[in-house]
């Protein structure tokens, strides 16, 4: 049987679509957008930038919340609170809650596999595995003595940890420790996936004029390759956007900080650099691979962060100076990129357009403290919780601006 040319196309579609289902059913759910790093919510839309909300939800703890909110599919997301309740919101609505043991309460974010199964650690050395509608499914105990771990990492079959004394860690699904492992400096607080479960770390000596080094470990925990970094800190996570790694860090020259972005390979060869008079915060990638690069300085008056978009291979495209401060990424959607800033130590939602001009500002100081990073939705709903109360505060658009056609 010969086939005709539209339905080779139409056979070529139906694959593609498969693949593309295939890739979304298939990703787990993290901080910062995906296992990348890279805050990137373009999937999901276009921000909303009309109206802010204070919403009250029907949780039992009243106290606040201490986890940052994590987003899940279908407009869900899930936090935790002061006194030990695993929360789940659809929106503002109360999907379910779980009570850990008395006196037991998060001190880990939470992640979830691609099945939204959720996962996270306790002050009480416990890991946790939960269904996404919260029932328990295990509990590990987990015999390290350490401070506080870093944020963790989620990937297609198991996720990722270290430890204030500088160990890390790769547990599954299932509750098993594949291995574990002492690295040769303490990693910054944040880590990335390269591709397929190999994950890149900043290991850092945490003062400046030391050599800081990246390393990069396979599935096993064998280290493919280590970059060193010459009396340069390395702060925050390595980006990753396709097959090139962004690391951010400064250093001191004459008594002066210069920042510096670096690009490299996935083997760890260095592509470029660029180098700046100010010290870099964070680093956001857009799925098309515009870098949106946060840095400030603190002194005397007031603090100014400078905000530059790049391209990849190092030049400048567009800077934007605002008198604020962020102590988040650049959270990026389709066409607006937005972020909570801090001017004269009042919240303020800032959004900006894509070549950085400046598109509105949202006064978020009447509302009770929350934590900066928010959940954002599959309609691209924003989600701030509240650390003083069982308070939500939701960047949305006015329900009448949603119903015009245009």
């Amino acid at each position: 049987m010969q086939f005709t040319l539209s339905k080779i196309v139409c056979i070529f579609l139906l694959l593609l679509c498969f693949s593309c289902s295939y890739r979304n059913e298939n990703l787990p759910f993290n901080l910062f957008g995906n296992s990348a790093r890279t805050c990137s919510y373009e999937q999901n839309g276009r921000f909303w930038t009309g109206i802010s909300s204070l919403e009250k939800v029907n949780c039992s703890d009243t106290t606040g919340f201490i986890s940052y909110p994590l987003s899940l599919k279908d407009n869900v997301f899930v936090s935790s609170t002061t006194n030990g309740f695993v929360v789940c919101f659809k929106h503002s609505n109360l999907v379910w809650e779980y009570k850990l043991e008395d006196g037991e309460y998060l001190i880990s974010n939470l992640v979830a596999s691609p099945n939204q199964d959720i996962f996270f650690v306790t002050n009480k050395m416990n890991i946790y595995k939960l269904s996404s509608k919260g029932e328990r499914i295990w509990k590990k105990a987990l015999q390290d003595s350490s401070k506080f771990f870093s944020i963790l990492l989620a990937t297609k079959t198991a996720f990722y940890f270290t430890t204030s004394y500088g160990k890390i860690y790769k547990v599954d699904y299932s509750g098993k420790i594949v291995w574990f492992k002492q690295l040769p400096l303490i990693s910054t607080n944040c880590f990335a996936e390269v591709t397929k479960g190999k994950i890149v770390l900043n290991l850092t000596h945490d003062r400046l004029g030391e050599t800081d080094t990246v390393f990069c470990l396979d599935t096993n925990g064998a280290l493919l390759w280590k970059k060193y970094f010459d009396k340069t800190r390395l702060v925050r996570t390595p980006v990753i956007w396709n097959d090139k790694l962004f690391i951010i860090g400064y250093k001191a020259e004459d008594k002066e900080f210069a920042g510096v972005l670096f690009c490299l390979d996935t083997l760890g060869n260095t592509l470029w650099k660029q180098e700046f008079g100010i010290v870099p915060r964070y680093l956001s990638i857009s799925n098309s691979g515009e870098l949106f690069l946060v840095l400030y300085n603190t002194g005397i008056g007031e603090t100014v962060s400078t905000i530059y978009k790049l391209d990849t291979t190092g030049n400048i495209v567009a800077k934007q100076h605002i008198t604020s401060v962020f102590y988040s990424p650049l959270f990026i959607s389709e066409q607006i990129i937005g972020a909570i800033g801090y001017t004269k130590g009042n919240p303020v939602m800032v959004f900006f357009g894509k070549d950085l001009t400046l598109w509105k500002t949202m006064d978020l100081s009447k509302y009770p403290s929350i934590l900066n990073i928010p959940a954002v939705l599959d309609d691209c709903t924003m989600f701030f919780v509240s650390t003083s109360g069982n308070f939500l505060v939701r960047i949305d658009e006015n329900p009448v601006i949603k119903l015009l056609p245009w």
